[in-house]
């Protein structure tokens, strides 16, 4: 650290447990042996795959009693990369659960969906005449609704707990392409009009509504968002009385408005949800069966920033947070904070407060007694009277450089 003159600091390090990665392979595993997740750059508390490139967030599901993600993986060809979770904070690699038909896998690799490429989507569950119809089974089934490029809107299906996912026979449902686009259907289930919705990419963004997944009737369109559109309908202030509806899309750019069935009717301007540079195609889980009943949305952490050097992995998912929708400055917002569990992994925590930095200080270091595999750190300072030049800390091997 450059010597001060004069600089006020107030630290704060939480001490945290890195979360060990376990493997319970489903369908095919790509990745190569040895992967311990230590390597530089990995983050220890929001997803990433094993290796190769991942992108969009496809499917976020809660069935047979654990979390269920669904991404694109692949950087030539897009797939469809698994994994799971019990509690959203421990997340497990299980391979590639869909593989398309222009797959760059080896051939003992079976491709078990349609479409030259996976392209993103949404997950729902179902059961009942429903899940017969889709499966061939009334038992409770995972279905992802994806774009399968040159294909269309397609369904996927899993009714053994995600172990094996099946291609439904009848795809494309929707959407016929010779590309990729229209894509990136968004579905959910609409309680008052007993009605599936899809909210499309299409021409801005378009709704559609069936009785079974399969048949789909085109409702309305809006003229607003560009990629993976997703709708959810929250309390605005907590008033569960006055429920509104966001659209957004793939930037995180969103309308607040209301949604009949059939048509959204926006009642402001839009907003953007996340204005940092790694936050793209946020998605939510399926809500009828979540235990908390809360939308919580995952995203990309990317956006075209060309990443940072990890190997052998490419990009990673956002830590979950909680959304929520509240009054400020007179205009309806979105809030997004991270899950509740993530209390949990702070095992200890080391505070100064109105810590003039000294040359002793620097020489001795504030940090030198502070132990942890992992940490979170944050660091207040007041640069009022100081000739310092930079702010450097070091953690082992790794300088993270603040200049002022």
């Amino acid at each position: 650290m450059t010597t001060p003159h004069r600089l006020l600091v107030a630290i704060t390090t939480a001490l945290a447990c890195v979360l060990p990665a376990s493997f319970v392979q489903s369908q095919y595993d790509p990745h190569p042996a040895g992967i311990d997740y230590q390597e530089d750059y990995r983050n220890q508390f929001h997803f990433s795959p094993k290796s190769e490139w991942m992108n969009d967030i496809n499917a976020l599901i809660y069935a047979d009693g654990q979390y269920h993600m669904l991404y694109q993986w692949g950087k030539a060809i897009r797939h469809g990369g698994y994994a799971t979770s019990p509690d959203l904070l421990h997340w497990e690699d299980e391979g590639v659960a869909l593989i398309p038909q222009e797959s760059f896998l080896p051939a003992e690799a079976e491709r078990n969906v349609s479409g030259a490429q996976v392209f993103s989507g949404s997950g729902v569950v179902i059961s009942g005449e429903t899940a017969e119809k889709i499966t061939g089974s009334t038992k409770e089934a995972m279905v992802m609704i994806y774009t399968g490029t040159k294909a269309g809107t397609c369904l996927a299906w899993s009714n053994d707990g995600g172990t094996t996912w099946h291609d439904y026979s009848g795809n494309p449902v929707a959407n016929r392409t010779k590309g990729a686009d229209p894509r990136d259907p968004c579905v959910f289930f609409h309680e008052p009009t007993n009605k599936w919705i899809l909210a499309l990419y299409e021409n801005g963004t378009t709704l559609y509504g069936s009785d079974d997944l399969v048949e789909w009737k085109q409702l309305s369109n809006i003229d607003f968002g560009y990629e993976c559109p997703d709708m959810f309908e929250l309390p605005l202030d907590g008033n569960t009385d006055n429920k509104k509806w966001v659209l957004h899309d793939a930037n995180g750019s969103y309308l607040v408005g209301q949604f009949d069935g059939v048509r959204f009717t926006p009642e402001q301007e839009t907003l953007v949800m996340d204005v940092g540079p790694d936050f793209y195609a946020g998605q939510t889980f399926f809500r009828p069966n979540l235990p908390s009943g809360d939308v919580i949305q995952i995203a990309w952490n990317d956006h075209w920033n060309g990443g940072i050097g990890e190997s052998p992995w490419e990009r990673n998912a956002t830590f979950p947070v909680k959304i929520g929708l509240v009054t400020h400055e007179g205009k309806m917002k979105v809030t997004r904070t991270p899950i509740q569990a993530i209390k949990t992994i702070y095992k200890d925590t080391t505070t100064w407060t109105n810590k003039t930095i000294t040359p002793q200080d620097e020489k001795d270091g504030l940090l030198k007694d502070v132990r942890a595999e992992a940490f979170d750190l944050t660091a207040t300072f007041d640069l009022s009277d100081t000739n310092a030049g930079q702010i450097v800390f070091q953690i082992a091997n790794k300088e993270i450089v603040y200049d002022i």
